[in-house]
C-alpha cells in the first residue's frame, strides 16, 4: 500500500472513531437545548446542592418522605431540573403549569401531579395537550415571576397555569420586579464536541448530565447539615418542648419536614393578612399576553382551611396544643382577593377551597395526615378541575369571536 492511501486509511478510521465517539457521548451525556434555563435558579432548597456552589440539576432524582404518614416519593427530573419529560423548545397546544411543590407534585407519583390530571382529563375530552411542569418545592412567588419570565418566551405555551398556595401570602414589596430583566437563552452549540463538553465540566468540578437518573438524594437533609433548621442547637432545644419525640426523630433524619414545625400558628398568623400583591397578576397577564400566551390562576387552600379533621396532626407538632378552626371567613382573605382581582382583569380564575371541603366532608381525606401535601388523587382532581374551567373559558371566548 502506498504511503498516501496508508495516510487516508488513517485519517479515514480516525474520522470514523470520533464520529462513532461522538455519537456515544451525545447518547450517554445529554445536553438541554437552552443552557442556562435550570431549576436550581429558582430553588436552592435542595441537600443534593453543596454548600459552596450549587450545581445545575439534571437527570437527577431525589427522594420526598414522610415517615409519620408511611410514605415515599422519589421525583425524577429533566435536564432542566424539573418533575416531567424533556420539552423541545418548538411544540403547540402547550399549557405550561408554574408553583411550588404542590404544582410539582410532592407526596405523590410523577403520573398523579396536578399537570398529568389536566393532561388526563384534556385526553379524555378528546383534545390532547402538551402540559409543562415547572412546579418547584421551596419556590414563592418572587420564584414563579422569574420562572414565567425566563421560561415563557423560550418554550411559548399557548396558556399559563399559575399555581398559588396558601403559604405564597404575603408576598415580598414589589415582587413583580421579577417579571423585569430576564436572562437571554443561551442555546447548547451542537457543533462542540460533547468529549470537549464532559472534560470541561469535570475539570471545572462541575456535575455531569446522563442519559439515566443518578441514585436519588434527599430533598431534606439529616439535622447534621446546616439546610436542616435543627442544625442549631438552640431551636432544637426550643421544639423539643413540643414536637412529639417520634416527630423529631423523624425531623432529624431527614425523613419528615422539619420546616412543618409550628405550621398551624404561622398559617393562623398570616391567612387574615391581605394579599398585598396589587397589579401583579395585571403585570403577568400583560407579559404572558405578549408572548402570544393566556394567564389562567388557581388557588390551592391549606388543608385546615377545608376540614377541621388535620388539627389533631398538627397540634403534635405546634406550640398551639388547643388550635382553632381555620374554616371561617377570616382566614380566606386570600382567595376572595384572587377572586376579585382575576374578575376585574378578565382572567379565568379557580378556587379548589369548596370542592375540596365537598370532598372532606364526604369523609374523604385530600391531605396526608401529618405532611401537608395533597395526596395523588387530589392533585388528580385538581388538574381535572382546572381544565374544566379552561375548556369553559375557551368556549366562551370562541363564542364572542
Amino acid at each position: 500500500m502506498s504511503r498516501g492511501r496508508l495516510w487516508f486509511f488513517f485519517m479515514l478510521l480516525a474520522v470514523i472513531l470520533f464520529a462513532l465517539q461522538e455519537a456515544l457521548f451525545r447518547f450517554v451525556f445529554p445536553l438541554p437545548e437552552i443552557a442556562n434555563f435550570n431549576r436550581v435558579n429558582y430553588s436552592m432548597m435542595v441537600s443534593g446542592a453543596t454548600e459552596e456552589k450549587p450545581w445545575p440539576l439534571s437527570n437527577e432524582a431525589y427522594t420526598w418522605a414522610s415517615d409519620p404518614d408511611g410514605a415515599e416519593f422519589v421525583h425524577h427530573l429533566n435536564l432542566y431540573g424539573f418533575r416531567d419529560k424533556n420539552w423541545s423548545v418548538k411544540g403547540s397546544n402547550r399549557v405550561m403549569f408554574v408553583g411550588d411543590s404542590f404544582t410539582e407534585g410532592f407526596m405523590a407519583n410523577g403520573d398523579e401531579t396536578i399537570p398529568a390530571g389536566f393532561e388526563q382529563a384534556a385526553r379524555a375530552a378528546g383534545e390532547p395537550m402538551e402540559t409543562i411542569n415547572l412546579g418547584t418545592g421551596a419556590a414563592g412567588i418572587a420564584d414563579y415571576l422569574a420562572v414565567i419570565r425566563d421560561a415563557v418566551p423560550v418554550f411559548l405555551p399557548d396558556t399559563v397555569i399559575l399555581v398559588l398556595y396558601a403559604n405564597d401570602f404575603p408576598a415580598e414589596e414589589d415582587v413583580g420586579r421579577h417579571l423585569d430583566s430576564g436572562k437571554t437563552a443561551l442555546r447548547s452549540d451542537p457543533w462542540i464536541p460533547r468529549l470537549y463538553v464532559v472534560v470541561s465540566r469535570l475539570m471545572d468540578r462541575g456535575r455531569i448530565a446522563t442519559r439515566w437518573s443518578k441514585q436519588p438524594f434527599m430533598f431534606l437533609p439529616a439535622s447534621d447539615s446546616s439546610r436542616n433548621p435543627l442544625h442549631k442547637e438552640d431551636f432544637l432545644t426550643y421544639v423539643g418542648d413540643f414536637v412529639e419525640p417520634e416527630l423529631l426523630a423523624s425531623m432529624q433524619a431527614g425523613r419528615f419536614n422539619p420546616f412543618v414545625i409550628n405550621e398551624y400558628t404561622n398559617y393562623a398568623t398570616y391567612l387574615p393578612i391581605p394579599a398585598k400583591i396589587d397589579g401583579v397578576i395585571e403585570r403577568t397577564r400583560q407579559f404572558v399576553e405578549a408572548h402570544g400566551s393566556q394567564l389562567m390562576v388557581v388557588h390551592i387552600p391549606y388543608r385546615s382551611q377545608v376540614s377541621d379533621y388535620y388539627l389533631d396532626y398538627t397540634r403534635q407538632y405546634d406550640i398551639n396544643k388547643q388550635p382553632e378552626s381555620l374554616m371561617p371567613e377570616t382566614y380566606q382573605v386570600h382567595a376572595r382577593f384572587l377572586k376579585a382581582e382575576c374578575e376585574q382583569l378578565g382572567i379565568p380564575f379557580l378556587d379548589m377551597t369548596d370542592i375540596l371541603r365537598q370532598r372532606e366532608a364526604d369523609g374523604e381525606h385530600m391531605y396526608w395526615n401529618y405532611d401537608e401535601h395533597m395526596k395523588g388523587s387530589s392533585y388528580l382532581l385538581t388538574g381535572t378541575e382546572i381544565f374544566r374551567v379552561w375548556k369553559q373559558q375557551s368556549a366562551m371566548a370562541g363564542t364572542d369571536r
